[in-house]
């Protein structure tokens, strides 16, 4: 793209916002708008970048500011491991293991400067310096997760025509963290200052609640710390990871029978996934106006979706056609009990049709295929 009558652009030249006019004979402003039509795109559609290049704006700039933490740290795990093995008999092994995980300066989001005043009753959002006018999102190590696990396992190898392996699993693992880009239930970190409750306009004689020599709690429901106290709001949603499953009990096998039969299955049982209780309140415990649905005060993940019970099958048939040709016929059936699993359950209280933590949506039922494998 050049003004009419301009020369064309030399091969391999790289056009920037401070030779464009001289190798096209457009204005900066100018060539922004051809190039945007020229892929039938309105105006605006291209920007001169940071470094003075051609650019196109897919994420837009933040409109409000953002930081990074003081405190920032790598992300890091501490752990150990131990584990026994016993050669039960020839055939036949039993292991245990344990696991601890630490897992420190978990990256997040929260924001940094939402003041400790916003969550009493009559004072409202408000942000502390340098940006009183609005939130500072930070970026920073403000979360953390522990996890220890405890498996079992016995395994039995190839011998009188038959495999077989157990494994359970224990695990319990935490975590105050809703997720990188999720801020938190209580976005405060850091020693609560004096604040003081103002009276309602209807009854301005009350008697104002200080948390200047003790906790108090807000006419709003809010909790308030005693000044001088250290407030990690993160520990808020401190609760079982949300990936995490308490126990989880496997079986496999595998049986060789006469005339090139063969039975195999997995059997696999496990408790229920964590999940927290609807807060229909709508409560708001850092004054952010925020309200993600949890009822901390009962806990996040404090509930457990009905256990997981699953049992898939393969028969198999395999027919020797010739000394390097092999044909197996397969018959194999997922969920074989047409257990109905929980993939939802009911999360709010006093829905009469669906009682709290009754299952909303299963997981698919029993299904089954048939499939035919060539070795040659």
């Amino acid at each position: 793209m050049v003004a009419t009558g301009h020369a064309p652009i030399p091969a391999n030249a790289v056009i920037n916002i401070s030779n464009v006019q001289a190798l096209t004979g457009l204005t900066p402003a100018q060539y922004l708008t051809q190039a945007a039509a020229a892929i039938g795109q309105p105006n605006g559609y291209f920007e001169w970048g940071l470094f003075g290049v051609l650019n196109n704006p897919i994420i837009p700039p933040q409109a409000q500011p953002t930081s990074v933490d003081s405190t920032f740290r790598t992300p890091h795990t501490l752990g150990f491991s131990i584990g026994v093995q016993r050669e039960i008999t020839k055939d036949m092994v039993f292991e245990a293991d344990y696991y601890h995980r630490e897992n420190r300066d978990l990256l997040g989001v929260r924001l940094s400067n939402l003041a400790f005043r916003s969550r009493v009753a009559g004072i409202g959002r408000s942000f502390d310096p340098p940006n009183t006018t609005g939130e500072i999102r930070t970026f920073g190590p403000f979360f953390k997760g522990k996890f220890d696990g405890l498996v079992l396992n016995l395994t039995k190898r190839l011998s009188h025509r038959f495999i077989l392996g157990a494994n359970y699993t224990y695990a319990k693992a935490t975590d105050n963290s809703l997720g990188i880009f999720t801020t938190g239930t209580d976005q405060f970190i850091g020693i609560a200052p004096v604040v003081t409750e103002p009276c309602l306009a209807s009854n301005p004689g009350c008697t104002r609640q200080t948390n200047a020599n003790g906790s108090f709690i807000s006419r709003n429901g809010n909790f308030v710390a005693q000044a001088g106290t250290f407030v990690n709001g993160p520990d808020l949603d401190k609760g079982p990871s949300s990936l995490a499953l308490d126990h989880i009990f496997q079986v496999n096998g595998l049986v060789d029978l006469p005339w090139q039969f063969q039975i195999g299955g997995i059997l696999r049982a496990q408790s229920g996934f964590h999940f927290s209780r609807f807060d229909a309140q709508n409560r708001d415990p850092d004054g952010n106006a925020n309200f993600n649905g949890i009822d901390f005060t009962a806990g996040r993940n404090a509930f457990t979706a009905p256990s997981f019970v699953n049992l898939d099958m393969r028969f198999s048939k395999r027919f020797d056609i010739a000394d390097r040709v092999k044909v197996q016929l397969l018959f194999e059936f997922f969920n074989l009990s047409n257990r109905q699993n929980p993939r939802s359950v009911q999360n709010r209280e006093n829905i009469i049709s669906q009682p709290f933590g009754s299952t909303t949506q299963v997981l698919p039922g029993r299904e089954g295929q048939i499939g035919v494998r060539i070795s040659f």
